[in-house]
């Protein structure tokens, strides 16, 4: 038992370090061009970035599924570049299959909505960008409104982790998502930390139920924060408030989500 134990834990120690992996932040999108509603020639660029529309419909079902943990706060995705030095301008998406073709709006900082398309889901349509594929990151986006910019809701980190969850896991390997899955999977689980990237130094994140405080782990790059998804003792709204090395003055309110046409 004691053997079996230990090697459940190698393996996981192992796995967990390389699945679910920690993005680095990317810089922030230039937000002077408005609304980036141009079509382009997705078929001009090699090697596209896809993702399958049904796979994407696996987070709009875990949002469903999991609305509890968030139950202000709307459901957007959002599009980012791979590396702190990449760049969104131009980037376009589209639902695309063989005579299909469905232009999804993007935001300036880049998050869109993903709707249910029957055509779409029917054709088996992939979600396609104009960018080179490892570019650009796809990540879940929730956020309660009216909280002010450097506080987050622990009840909607855990809702883009269940959201990235469902979006993810089958793109694991056998093994390593059964091993997720026997931890108790990323979003529950003491032995799995999940971080969530940051587009400024951090100095310090602080976490405040009521009267109770605790501060809350930074990573060692001071790019990234590792909230307690499965400390249960920590309701969904406690709110963690983000010191960052530049912060002289922070904004005073998150900004409203962007309407969507879709």
């Amino acid at each position: 038992m004691h053997f079996s134990r230990f090697s459940l834990l190698a393996l996981l120690a192992a796995s967990l370090s390389s699945a679910m992996a920690q993005e680095q932040p990317p810089a922030p999108a230039d937000t002077a061009n408005g609304e980036l509603q141009r079509i382009v020639d997705v078929q001009s660029t090699r090697d596209p970035d896809l993702r399958p529309y049904r796979t994407m419909l696996k987070g709009v079902d875990a949002y469903a599924d999991h609305l509890r943990l968030a139950p202000n706060a709307p459901l957007r995705f959002m599009l980012i570049p791979a590396s702190a030095s990449g760049k969104l301008d131009g980037v376009t998406l589209h639902l695309a299959a063989d005579n299909l073709s469905i232009p999804i709006p993007l935001a300036a900082n880049g998050s869109f909505t993903l709707a249910r398309d029957k055509a779409a889901y029917d054709a088996n349509a992939d979600l396609v960008s104009n960018k080179k594929r490892d570019t650009v990151r796809w990540r879940a986006d929730i956020h309660t409104p009216g909280l002010p910019g450097n506080v987050r809701r622990l009840g909607d980190l855990r809702m883009e982790c269940e959201i990235r969850w469902a979006v993810e896991q089958d793109q694991l390997s056998f093994v390593r998502r059964n091993l997720f899955r026997l931890a108790g999977g990323p979003c529950h689980s003491s032995l799995i930390h999940v971080p969530f990237p940051v587009f400024r130094t951090l100095l310090a994140v602080q976490a405040r139920s009521g009267e109770r405080t605790a501060a809350i782990r930074v990573t060692d790059d001071q790019q990234r924060y590792v909230p307690p998804l499965h400390d249960l003792t920590w309701d969904d709204d406690t709110l963690l408030t983000l010191t960052y090395a530049d912060d002289s003055t922070v904004a005073t309110t998150a900004p409203a989500a962007p309407s969507s046409t879709q």
